[in-house]
């Protein structure tokens, strides 16, 4: 009984804890638990070791009789405790009143009610053996106990029934009264293997669950008379998984829907399941009709947890039903995991796009008794979509196609893969065995293309033993021999292949005697190649690190073609490929030992053709595709899976600025339902539906209300944000608006929630006024404004925050092909003030800040302030605000900058005192020499800064993508230069497009690689 408790109680309870047991190694118990009812009867004929009174007291060890197998262990003897638990062996040496099962961690411990118990009035506690060998029992009785040890007469009886052969336990109860005293028992097993490994019921009920590795301590209430609660050794967890989310072809038969785990102990007796009852609960049509799913199979697939048909347990499957499905076989298990699968079959005539799958697993029979999975109905289900998921609908040669955003081993952020699975169809799987050189998966703001995750390639500068990789040990993903080929691939190239190639697919071996191997790189000058060992197709000035890249390989066995964003960006005529189909890899050159030039930068997908070259307008749709997917402008008109033109770039060629688009392709598993563009030269605008936008656009709670082949597209005119003098096409009631006009491109798009946003920081961090109350949305058919119908509450609704406005407009309020902008019905939400220039200047050996502004009403100063660092910031110096309209120009001198780098950023306070800051500026030291371009976010015009030290002898020359040189006055040729500092704006008479400037400071040569937007 307890005599004390104060702090020494743990102590006491600990020493018990330690000398209770002697360890003993084996492994996991699994046990399977059902709750029954069945007949207390007390033993007769039995030997007697405590009688009435006997409290907290531990028996010498008894004889079982027969000999107990317990957890893969074997026992001859058991001994016996007064407070309701028995051990098995003989090495226990201490009882206790306190129930600790989640703490022992050395039993072997059997208990039916373990807490303080005292024998009652005619009680004992005894036990007797009974039957005769294979099938006796010993039964381990405590008859007329008190619960707990203050109660005035005794509550319950109980038993312990160990069974031969079979090794069952049993615990049986009986009521004797209902006075209990402070009860607060433990029912449940203990495993011994560590301190965790016990089954503990959570009630005393009926149909309690033994829960493992979790302890309900504290049981106050008795069970039934009768109660029979029965362990069989064995079966261990029972439960349900989710085995897939992906989408479910439509055309397709043996879809996986939910796993189903067995796991059996490898010390078990034979187990076989004979009965699966599931239903199809979750499902859009849950079993009233066959329209979605016309036949149900169950497999078996034994310890492999990989989905296969090749042993069915019911054969022929079972017919959709509503309610539980029950299915009959007879299926032996094996030790450890057991996987069986309900699949179903779609039914291609009349399964519904979009319909969701799902299914719930209710109860296994198994070597006659009855099992409730611990999951029954895991999170998620399986989506119905379009026959042939290919890219663009094209699955036709498809040999593999990896993409960040299904497949990965892992969807959380920062987390190596081990295996990125191909989606071809063909289980041409990426591995990695290998911590230390596995890529990385990427879900954040950072990291993610057009709200699509990325998988991260580290280069670690060529260092074999950490760069990252994987293997495609099936190999085939490209053709071999001189054989077509077409690749495409989304990539985010990063800093570390500049000066080493990095290639991110390859296949082949290498031989420097032959065309042997076929791999795709980037590498310096920002190049792509199409390499065969050593004949290569460059093409230089393709690519920015930091920044999303669609590139086109085509192969037509007599000619090899590339493609950027759709443009041709070279070509090179010869069939002499010889490329064998080996050591294909993602990631780096495989074929050789150790491995070598490694890819540096983000992968987000890589689909590849082989023994088949590609026409326009089968590019055209893989390459849409991916553009929508990724933000990627391309330079063609934007094709559907079916061959629709979704965005047509000659309607206004003006407007085909940073296209972007919100999708649902169902044929290309396309649902884009946010977009921005991911240029080098940002836009502003980001469309998107449902109730809000985050980070992987996946997780998005919104729908295309109109379902597949549903497309909103929209692009900009690439006039600046921001009019240099009063704005023009201005309808009446409208003060000012933006000077930027997007045009919008729809295809069978119904949303009501359609979501324009704005992000004012784009132009201005932290930009305001921006009142929710002036701002109005233009929409015009024709281009001219002037016309224009403007839309506010309650037609469309306009919020803002955080200098960003989102403008939610049902698709009714535009045509097929509308303009639209955003306006201001006052001049109180100006539209904004804009900085026209923005520069710090060497002057002398001071540092001179310059700044024009634009419509700096409502503005009382100005606080230019400086950082060591850019991002802790001192102020130095305000400048009073003219508060004008038109442009006004300032300047300010910092008399002592900081050596080396510093950072300033200027301070916009209103008459209001609400406040918004400028873009940081960089200075350098004017004795430092300096090389920079740089693009301005508001004009999108790319402007060329120099910092000369000393006299130097400068040339500057232009090339567009086909090496066409350009003159522009005032900034190519030859130049003698003095010290100091120099802008040369390099884009304002340039076309769209891209191009390369070369720079050459004293025959010291650079190139950068510019875009007009």
């Amino acid at each position: 009984m307890r005599t004390i408790l104060n702090q020494s109680f743990g102590k006491v309870a600990l020493l018990w804890l330690a000398t209770l047991f002697t360890a003993v190694t084996e492994a996991q118990i699994q046990y399977g638990f059902t709750a029954a009812t069945g007949t207390f009867t007390p033993n007769t004929g039995a030997t007697t070791l405590y009688s009435a009174g006997t409290d907290d007291e531990l028996s010498a060890a008894q004889n079982i009789g027969f000999t107990f197998v317990y957890g893969c262990n074997s026992y001859t003897q058991f001994k016996v405790c007064s407070n309701g638990f028995i051990s098995l062996g003989a090495a226990a040496t201490n009882n206790t009143y306190t129930n600790a099962l989640a703490t022992t961690g050395q039993g072997p411990l059997i208990a039916p009610l373990w807490d303080d118990l005292v024998v009652g009035t005619g009680g004992s506690v005894n036990y007797v053996l009974t039957g005769t060998a294979p099938n006796r029992v010993l039964t381990v009785e405590w008859l007329n106990m008190k619960w707990n040890y203050q109660a005035p007469v005794a509550s319950t009886s109980f038993q312990v029934k160990l069974y031969e052969t079979s090794n069952v336990i049993e615990f049986i109860y009986r009521r004797e009264s209902t006075t209990l005293n402070n009860p607060t028992a433990s029912i449940g097993i203990n495993g011994g293997s560590s301190a965790t490994d016990y089954y503990s019921l959570n009630g005393t009920g009926t149909a309690p669950a033994a829960v493992y590795g979790i302890e309900k301590y504290d049981l106050n209430s008795q069970p039934a008379s009768n109660q029979v609660y029965r362990f069989v050794p064995g079966i261990g967890t029972v439960t349900a998984v989710q085995a897939s989310t992906a989408a479910v072809p439509k055309c397709e038969q043996n879809q996986v829907i939910l796993g189903v785990q067995v796991t059996v102990s490898s010390c078990a007796a034979s187990q076989s399941l004979t009965q699966l009852q599931f239903n199809m609960t979750g499902s859009t049509i849950a079993g009233t009709n066959t329209n979605d799913v016309s036949k149900i199979h169950i497999y078996y697939t034994g310890n492999s947890a990989v989905a296969a048909t090749a042993n069915e347990f019911v054969s022929g499957g079972v017919t959709p039903a509503t309610g539980t499905v029950t299915a009959s076989g007879s299926q032996a298990l094996v030790s450890g995991i057991n996987y069986f699968w309900i699949v179903y079959d779609i039914n291609t005539a009349t399964a519904t796009t979009g319909n969701v799958l799902d299914a719930q697993c209710t109860q296994l029979t198994i070597t006659g008794l009855n099992y409730t999975p611990v999951t029954t109905n895991p999170a998620g289900n399986r989506a119905i979509a379009a026959c042939a998921i290919a890219p663009g609908s094209v699955k036709s040669n498809l040999a593999f196609w990896v993409k960040a955003n299904a497949g990965t081993s892992s969807t959380v952020n920062t987390t190596a893969l081990t295996l990125w699975s191909d989606q071809s169809g063909n289980s041409r799987n990426a591995t990695s065995a290998v911590a230390a050189t596995s890529p990385v998966y990427y879900d954040n703001s950072t990291n993610n293309i057009n709200f699509n995750p990325v998988v991260n390639f580290d280069a670690a500068a060529q260092n074999t033993a950490l760069a990252d990789f994987m293997d495609i040990s099936s190999n085939g993903i490209l053709s071999s021999g001189n054989n077509p080929y077409t690749v495409y691939a989304v990539l985010k190239p990063g800093t570390g292949n500049l000066s080493t190639p990095g290639k991110f697919l390859f296949s082949g071996i290498f031989d420097a005697a032959g065309n042997t191997f076929n791999s795709f790189d980037i590498r310096s000058n920002t190049s792509f190649n199409d390499s065969w060992c050593l004949n290569d197709l460059i093409s230089t000035g393709q690519w920015t690190a930091s920044y999303p890249s669609l590139a086109t390989y085509d192969f037509n066995s007599v000619q090899r073609q590339m493609f950027n964003a759709g443009t041709s960006v070279g070509a090179k005529v010869g069939s002499a490929r010889n490329s064998s189909d080996l050591n294909c890899a993602l990631g780096c050159q495989r074929a050789v030992t150790p491995n070598k030039e490694f890819y540096d930068g983000g992968i987000a997908e890589i689909i590849s053709y082989a023994n088949t070259s590609h026409d326009a307008t089968t590019r055209y749709k893989i390459e849409s595709y991916l553009a929508i997917k990724y933000g990627v402008t391309l330079s063609h008109n934007y094709l559907s899976s079916v061959g629709t033109t979704v965005w047509n770039r000659s309607i206004n060629t003006v407007y085909n600025n940073n296209i972007i688009g919100i999708a649902q392709d169902n044929n290309s598993g396309l649902n884009q339902k946010q977009s921005k563009s991911t240029a080098v030269v940002p836009d502003i605008l980001t469309l998107y539906v449902g109730p809000s936008k985050i980070v992987n656009q996946a997780g998005n709670t919104g729908t295309f209300t109109a379902g597949d082949q549903s497309f909103f597209m929209a692009a900009h005119n690439g006039d600046p944000y921001l009019y240099t003098g009063a704005a023009t096409e201005v309808p009446a009631g409208i003060c000012c608006r933006l000077q930027r006009e997007w045009l919008s491109q729809k295809t069978n798009f119904t949303n009501t929630d359609l979501k324009l946003e704005f992000d004012f920081n784009v132009i201005t961090p932290g930009y305001s006024p921006l009142n929710t109350a002036d701002l109005r949305l233009l929409v015009d058919n024709d281009g001219n404004f002037t016309n224009a119908t403007i839309l506010g509450s309650p037609a469309v609704t306009i919020t803002v925050s955080a200098s960003v406005v989102t403008v939610t407009v049902p698709a009714a309020n535009f045509t097929s092909t509308p303009y639209f902008t955003l306006a201001s019905v006052s001049a109180s939400t100006p539209l904004p003030l804009r900085f026209v220039k923005l520069n710090a200047n060497c002057a002398g050996s001071t540092a001179q800040i310059n700044f024009t502004t634009e419509n700096e009403i409502n503005t009382d100063r100005y606080s230019i302030e400086r950082s060591a660092d850019g991002r802790n910031f001192t102020p130095l110096a305000d400048v009073k605000s003219r508060a004008a309209t038109g442009q006004q120009s300032y300047r300010w001198t910092d008399a002592a900058p900081l050596a080396g780098t510093s950072y300033y950023r200027i301070k916009t306070t209103g008459a209001d005192n609400t406040t918004s800051y400028s873009s940081i500026m960089t200075f350098v030291d004017c004795g430092t020499e300096l090389v920079r371009l740089a693009t301005d976010a508001t004009s999108g015009e790319s402007e060329l800064f120099l910092q000369l030290s000393q006299h130097a002898a400068v040339e500057l020359a232009l090339f567009d993508a086909m090496g066409r040189r350009y003159a522009v006055p005032g900034v190519t040729g030859k130049q003698n230069m003095t010290q100091g500092t120099y802008r040369f704006p390099v884009t304002g008479t340039l076309k769209t497009g891209v191009y390369m400037l070369s720079l050459s400071i004293n025959e010291n040569k650079r190139v950068f690689r510019l875009v007009k937007q």
